[in-house]
């Protein structure tokens, strides 16, 4: 058996014979031998001033595009939205030009394939937080005011006003049915939702908003389909008395005065008037 002491001056032996040669020598150190290079503090510093210049470049092009594709190209677009985003996204192949166009050569000759690369997705999300800023409030107003918080029907009660929520975008009333109902829904907007334009039809007949005439008797009967109230433009259609059976489509078209366009939506919703039962229409 051999003791401890034995064995490790024995391994340090061999590990000195064993280092003795050129080729373990080099394994041993760092640098030219082992093929990298020396660090060198003058070029370092060099590159990195080049890529924060190139930096501050790309999210200067990058705001750029997109205060021009806001404020000139957005207004006439409206046509043909996909210019909007495909001409910011086909710039990214002018970025090494205007690299090498503006700025002298003591920058460009550090920049390779990967300053393009990283500066192709520095301007693609430069891009899209500038230009999702400007076309949102307050900045601008791209979309029409919206459905509040659903739509259904309310049928006049002992007790009030009972709700019935849309189910498919449809809501159902039995043929010779009694009491007054309407088709009841709101709008909101990031702008004040009574300043757009309503246009309400009834099976293809113009009719009026009727919550000028609810609103005194029940101010609370919307409530359903209201979650802001203080900021929403609440719409009532009142059913006509005596409609047969069958699909009657109601449908509310909003015209808004947006920026740096005119915004547009259509609400659809059918009223399904079922036929009595024989069964019932026998008793």
């Amino acid at each position: 058996m051999v003791d401890i002491n034995t064995a490790m001056a024995a391994a340090a032996a061999e590990r000195r014979n064993r280092g003795s040669g050129e080729k373990e020598r080099k394994k041993n150190r760092s640098g030219a031998d082992m093929g990298i290079e020396s660090f060198d503090p003058v070029k370092h510093v060099s590159k990195e001033k080049a890529d924060t210049v190139s930096m501050w470049l790309v999210i200067t092009f990058a705001t750029s595009m997109a205060l021009v594709m806001r404020y000139v190209a957005m207004p006439g677009s409206q046509a043909n939205a996909d210019m909007l985003w495909f001409i910011p996204m086909m710039a990214i192949f002018l970025l090494p030009s205007i690299h090498r166009s503006l700025l002298p050569e003591k920058f460009v000759e550090h920049y390779t394939k990967g300053t393009w690369f990283k500066a192709s997705f520095l301007h693609v999300f430069t891009w899209l937080a500038i230009t999702f800023l400007l076309t949102n409030a307050p900045f601008a107003d791209i979309v029409a005011p919206q459905v509040d918080d659903g739509w259904g029907m309310i049928s006049a009660g002992e007790e009030g006003f009972e709700f019935t929520d849309s189910s498919k975008d449809s809501v159902e009333l039995t043929e010779g049915y009694i009491g007054v109902h309407y088709i009841v829904l709101s709008f909101t907007d990031n702008n004040d939702a009574s300043d757009s334009i309503y246009s309400i039809t009834f099976d293809g007949v113009s009719v009026n908003n009727s919550w000028s005439e609810l609103e005194p008797e029940n101010s609370d009967a919307l409530d359903d389909v209201r979650s802001h109230k203080d900021i929403d433009y609440p719409i009532a259609i009142q059913i006509p008395d005596g409609l047969t059976a069958g699909s009657y489509d109601v449908v509310v078209k909003v015209t808004e005065d947006g920026d740096p366009w005119e915004n547009t939506r259509t609400v659809k919703m059918t009223l399904n008037v079922e036929e009595i039962p024989e069964e019932d229409s026998t008793e």
